[in-house]
């Protein structure tokens, strides 16, 4: 890809999550998250819920064997090709008339 134009990918579609967590881990995770900015460094909610997800469907293809993060990533693969593949050949066989 280019150094302006980046491919859009479907994983990267964001969902909003509403969780709800007991007060004194979400004040420390807080408190933690501002004081590692003093260090140098960031925790971000999103990050720790997100990486958190990752590990638990990783336990449970451990116990079932199935890869459901695999299976929604090929779904998600299949959608997206397929939303944009008629609008590639539409401007792919349009630029190929104006060159004519």
């Amino acid at each position: 890809m280019g150094k302006y134009v980046t491919k859009n990918q479907k994983e990267d579609e964001k969902r909003v999550v509403s969780v709800r967590i007991r007060r004194p881990i979400f004040e420390a995770f807080k408190g933690a998250s501002i004081a590692a900015q003093e260090y140098g460094y960031s925790m971000s909610l999103s990050g720790v819920f997100e990486t958190a997800m990752e590990d638990a469907i990783l336990e449970f293809k451990e116990i079932s064997g199935l890869d459901y993060h695999d299976i929604e990533k090929t779904n998600l693969d299949k959608k997206w090709k397929s939303q944009y593949k008629p609008a590639l050949k539409s401007s792919t066989s349009k630029s190929r008339k104006r060159d004519k």
